[in-house]
């Protein structure tokens, strides 16, 4: 057996692979779940060498792997607060059958030209060993861009050898078998690898042994290491080359000021960047070794700091502050949103003061991406907010449904300040403060109890508060063009906030046109691209003037609109007005006036020709999200109506609605991450059937055949097996028609009443013996419970039966939330691209970092099986999530089905502390309109 092998071989039972999640995005990190490599440096504490980029700035959530395949689990103990390393710990007597071995650490024997092996998982592998030389030890750290994780004020060693994803963390070690550096990160494309000192990591790892803090001190500079030809041209006098080089021969260069943080002790002392580094405390220094070992000691200590700025010495004055009173240790999650305290990180690459609240994940409450990455909050409601205790003395106070102004700017950007109007959310999600535990592992979560609400029900009509009347009356704008001027008091925007992300709808936020088509009931038809479904926060604006809370009212189950309704006496005397809806139909080279409000624009009308009407045709979605089906749509002859996401669309002459301009959001396109909309005009007539029974107090019952339809020729028909006979008549019935067709189906919905009579393939010849060759002649099925259907079927002319599915404009009623997962009953877009229902928990989303994501319970999932129990529906589910028991490891395992209808089975290792089991009930009761339900003890 060689040298080599013999050391590879004892190595290799120290190398660990770590599967972990970051639980939130934190500072420069996202949410992930992913895994990378370690090494035992103390077999008898169980401590584990990573990176800090794997040991997480965030919350941790983890476990290590040893070469046998045995699995313990571990938690951070320490994390770097610059240098990219960290510690894992996990209890020696969990690990029963592995003989652990433990890599020494020895830093000195980093040189030029050592051959060195890489041993670790590298891209997924079980284990991976590359070899290589060592060939720079004074490299600077390799730059990652913005809003990523940046080494620095360190020497980086550099290597030919080329490891790739997973390797972060794995032992370089020499032939000795001792660690010289670890793996950080390479550049595939030079075959390079750099790799961490160890000098910092091994003075922390003898702290932590002897049960002492890690103090870390710093001046908020950031230094390069520049060589002497380079500082002679910045100002090195000859005379300091000299005393440098005579101090040290080998000596190549010097440490150079290259980030000077405004307000931080450096700044304060006067340093400013292009400094060159001579002594501390009466040190020359000339390395980042003793750079860190002189700071690491001074914590506190005023020092004397002489650096040479066009020749001449300057003697500074500089304290050393403690690094960890800058190092985030706390985050606030709320509303969807997660704040912490702007990180060191952040603040030295854009060079900022270190100070600020760093918005770490934009979204739900505070949806602030317009600016940019890297978000800074300056203040909330009028009150600055410094620190996030600043920000959470503002925030905590604000009731449930406040309504405040967030200013902010961001860090790639600030010279530009935005403001954002936000709602305050307290009825969906908790308000939760997470603080670091390194003793546990686990950040400690607190809970914010909301202060008193704002109550939605300010009043009721009639009530005899006129000063309430005439606050909420506002007035239109005035349109010199009749037709303009005539719709105004019918257009309203819809505002809509989606808490949880189910039935895949992409976004939490969608704002559009509104057309108010009862003004009496204050109802108001709108898109279903803006109204997705009954989840949510719903709030409409008369005039740009005035908001008011409004309910969903209605949802067509396979047409492009809703109903939503307001209370009209919120809206004081405002004139609004029913809009006349029109009774005709929609034709090409009719001349329409489209009116839509545009974000911070206001409202626009502009002029189109209606180019094309056809049968619809919106490609299917993966995963399903709701589509409209089976009816024509119309098209504008110009591209600037694609500016407008939804709108109405009357005539250029009287104000008459002819139709509704609606979108759809598609599939994103290749290497896109924006996902695809779809524009089109629907005609007004298909409101009247569900506005008529509405306006009557009634509900709703709209009957619909659970197929979906394509168009096919009649050419393509007569291939099928259409004999002439058929074929005369439908040219007879099409004769006034522009397009003769006929209408195939192409989906059976799953679980639809027809399911069992209608198959895919289908051609619909005739409805209760009148021939139907377009989507418009199956509207008449509204009130029937079923049908009388001639259709041709493997080349025959049958005669069948199909009952109509009932529904009362209700969608998703009930959803949970498990292991970062969403789960629901499938809704109908589900239905209509599944021939089968494996169970009725079917997973709608799987939030980044957590144990679904790590799992891979992807959406489209449906859970047949908790363990072995079955889980047919949403409540044998809650019942075996109540009796669960996780193994040892805390993994307990899930069999799923997926649409392809392929089962599965995986493992979750469940953490309800950052992913608790939380049940959302539909239930008018509540004042949001659903009921929270907390699972977990």
């Amino acid at each position: 057996m060689s040298a080599w092998q013999a050391v590879s071989e004892l190595a290799t039972r120290a190398v660990v692979t770590v599967r972990f999640c970051q639980a939130v995005p934190f500072d420069t990190t996202g949410a992930v779940a992913t895994e990378a490599s370690g090494f035992v440096v103390d077999k008898a504490r169980g401590i584990i060498l990573t990176n800090r980029h794997v040991a997480c700035a965030g919350p941790f959530v983890g476990e290590a792997v040893f070469e046998n395949r045995e699995q313990v689990n571990v938690h951070t103990i320490y994390r770097d607060p610059i240098h990219d390393f960290g510690f894992l710990k996990y209890s020696p007597e969990d690990v029963k059958y592995h003989d652990v071995h433990e890599i020494e650490l020895d830093s000195s024997m980093a040189h030029v030209g050592t051959e060195i092996r890489i041993i670790g998982n590298d891209s997924g592998e079980e284990l991976s060993i590359l070899a290589g030389h060592i060939s720079k030890i004074d490299r600077n750290v390799p730059d990652f861009g913005p809003m990523a994780y940046n080494d620095f004020n360190t020497f980086y060693l550099q290597a030919a050898s080329s490891s790739s994803g997973g390797s972060s963390g794995s032992p370089v070690i020499d032939i000795r078998g001792n660690a010289i550096g670890m793996q950080t990160a390479g550049r595939n494309q030079s075959a390079t690898d750099f790799f961490m000192p160890l000098d910092r990591v091994k003075r922390a790892l003898q702290l932590i042994q002897e049960n002492k803090p890690v103090e870390r001190g710093d001046i908020q500079v950031q230094f390069l290491f520049k060589p002497f030809d380079y500082a002679r041209r910045i100002g090195l006098s000859a005379a300091t080359e000299a005393k440098i080089r005579a101090y040290k021969k080998s000596e190549v260069g010097m440490l150079v000021a290259e980030t000077v943080l405004p307000d931080g002790p450096g700044y304060r002392a006067g340093m400013i960047a292009g400094d060159i580094l001579v002594s501390i405390g009466g040190q020359i220094v000339t390395g980042f070794v003793q750079f860190n070992e002189i700071l690491d000691g001074s914590i506190g200590k005023t020092l004397s700091v002489v650096v040479e700025r066009d020749g001449q010495e300057i003697e500074l004055q500089v304290n050393v502050e403690d690094l960890d009173r800058i190092t985030p240790d706390k985050y606030l999650s709320f509303g969807g949103a997660v704040v912490h305290d702007l990180s060191y990180q952040l603040a030295r690459y854009y060079c900022v003061p270190v100070c600020g609240v760093f918005l770490s994940q934009p979204y739900g409450m505070l949806p602030l991406e317009d600016a940019g990455e890297g978000v800074l909050i300056r203040s909330v409601d009028g009150h600055l907010t410094p620190t996030l205790d600043d920000f959470i003395r503002v925030i905590c106070q604000l009731p449930d449904g406040a309504r405040f102004p967030v200013v902010y700017y961001s860090l790639n950007d600030i010279n530009e300040v935005y403001v954002y109007v936000a709602e305050n959310e307290r009825h969906w999600t908790d308000m939760d403060l997470f603080t670091r535990n390194d003793h546990t592992g686990i950040w400690d979560r607190y809970t914010i109890e909301p202060p008193q609400s704002i109550s939605s029900n300010i009043g009721t009509a009639g009530s005899g508060d006129q000063q309430y009347l005439s606050e909420n009356t506002v007035q239109f704008t005035v349109s010199s063009k009749p037709a303009v001027q005539q719709i105004i008091p019918s257009l309203v925007q819809v505002h809509f906030y989606i808490p949880w992300m189910i039935n895949a709808f992409p976004v939490s936020r969608r704002t559009g046109t509104g057309l108010i088509v009862d003004a009496e009931r204050g109802l108001v038809a709108v898109s279903r691209s803006i109204v997705p479904f009954e989840l949510g926060d719903l709030s409409i604006t008369v005039a740009e003037s005035l908001t008011v809370p409004a309910r969903v009212a209605y949802l067509h189950p396979t047409l492009n609109f809703a109903i939503v309704q307001y209370d009209p006496w919120r809206l004081g005397k405002t004139p609004v007005k029913s809009a006349r809806l029109s009774s005709r139909r929609v034709n090409e080279g009719d001349q329409l006036l489209l009116h839509a409000y545009i974000d911070k624009k206001g409202l626009c009308s502009v002029k189109a020709l209606v180019s094309l009407v056809e049968p619809m045709s919106i490609p299917k979605h993966t995963p399903p999200r709701f589509r409209s089906i089976n009816a024509d749509w119309f098209k504008l002859d110009t591209r600037d109506v694609q500016k407008y996401n939804t709108g109405v669309l009357g005539s250029i002459s009287d104000g008459e609605v002819c139709g509704l301009w609606v979108s759809y959001i598609g599939d994103a396109s290749d290497g896109e991450d924006t996902s695809n909309e779809y524009f089109y005009g629907m005609d007004a007539r298909l409101l009247l059937p569900v506005v008529e029974k509405l306006r009557n107090d009634e509900v709703p019952e709209i009957r619909v055949l659970g197929v979906e339809f394509t168009t096919i020729s009649l050419i393509e028909a007569r291939h099928l097996g259409l004999d002439q006979t058929w074929v005369s008549r439908i040219r007879e019935h099409s004769r006034a028609m522009r397009h003769r067709q006929l209408l195939m189906i192409s989906r059976v919905a799953c679980d639809s009443m027809c399911s069992g009579t209608l198959e895919p393939l289908d051609i619909v010849l005739e409805m209760n013996g009148s021939m139907v060759t377009q989507n418009e002649d199956f509207y008449a099925i509204y009130g029937m419970s079923s049908v009388k259907l001639t259709v041709l079927r493997n080349m025959k002319v049958i005669s069948v039966e199909a009952k109509t599915d009932q529904d009362f404009g209700t969608d998703t009623q009930r959803i949970v939330q498990w292991a970062g997962a969403i789960m629901h009953e499938p809704h109908l877009a589900v239905r209509q691209q599944c021939r089968k229902m494996p169970s009725k928990v079917y997973v709608s989303y799987s939030a980044y970092g957590s144990p679904a994501y790590a799992a891979d319970l992807a959406p489209t999932s449906f859970i047949t099986h908790i363990g072995d129990v079955a889980t047919p529906d949403l409540d044998s589910f809650i019942i075996a999530l109540r009796d669960l028991s996780a193994s040892e490891d805390g993994f307990t395992y899930v069999r799923i089905v997926g649409m392809d209808m392929i089962p599965e089975v995986i493992s979750l290792k469940l953490n309800s502390h950052y992913w608790p089991t939380i049940e959302i009930v539909r239930d008018k009761s509540v004042e949001c309109g659903w009921n929270r339900i907390h699972h977990d003890s």
